[in-house]
């Protein structure tokens, strides 16, 4: 089951689109064919095999051919979407789950290989972000590798595409970001000794790394915002002069 294109916004595009590696299907399989096998060779051993074998057999294996089918449902509903602004896990055949990183807020991408999955060509995909809720792992998905380097591509293709923006943008966009994320409210009163400008200056810069600390910025963000705002308060210094 493809991601669907409703889902995307106008101008986004997919990059890639993959379920877990099939390996996962192994258990439902291997039991499947095991239980196949044991009761074929009880039913030729056992001369005119009782109904109860046969028909018990028939139930188990019914059984056992819809378990597979559900864990088949369960696989081809989980998808790993790469687009060019980001990252989507979402799972669930009845109850639909999805989480979205965007590539703006994705700090570091690395893989993670076993022996065994280096002989199947699968492996798990870590990622982190900006967020409180530390890395996440995107387990048994296929060439990790591959995966790992089209997510990194996509960011250097993102941070590329967006520019670095000037001062004055800066400020307006910080501006709106303080009025929108960080009310007043929460800031600790300024001590009355503070020059006008300079507490103007520091309660902004204050105001930055509150939203820094809970991933409304970047690291980026913060410090070319924080920059224009001290190379204003340069400026105003120097003009009093």
């Amino acid at each position: 089951m493809r991601y669907p294109e409703s889902m995307l916004s106008s101008d986004e595009s997919v990059v890639f689109d993959v379920h877990h590696h099939p390996f996962v299907l192994w258990k439902p399989l291997a039991l499947f064919c095991g239980f196949l096998a044991v009761w074929l060779v009880v039913l030729f051993l056992v001369k005119s095999s009782p109904a109860w074998l046969v028909y018990g057999g028939l139930i188990v294996l019914l059984g056992l051919s819809l378990y597979m089918a559900w864990k088949v449902q369960v696989w081809s509903h989980a998808n790993l979407v790469l687009t060019n602004q980001r990252l989507i896990y979402q799972t669930g055949v009845i109850t639909r789950r999805s989480r979205e990183i965007p590539l703006s807020k994705i700090n570091d991408v690395s893989f993670f290989q076993m022996v065994l999955g280096r002989l199947f060509g699968m492996g798990d995909l870590v990622v982190e972000s900006a967020s409180e809720s530390g890395p996440f792992a995107y387990f048994n998905v296929p060439a990790p590798q591959r995966l790992k380097m089209q997510v990194i591509e996509e960011i250097r293709a993102a941070h590329s595409g967006a520019g670095t923006p000037d001062p004055v943008s800066i400020q307006q966009e910080v501006a709106k970001a303080v009025e929108k994320h960080q009310p007043t409210a929460e800031i600790t009163a300024l001590p009355p000794e503070r020059a006008p400008l300079y507490s103007e200056i520091v309660d902004q810069i204050e105001r930055l790394d509150a939203m820094r600390e809970r991933g409304t910025l970047t690291p980026e963000e913060f410090q070319q915002a924080k920059e224009a705002l001290l190379n204003k308060l340069s400026r105003e210094r120097d003009v009093d002069r």
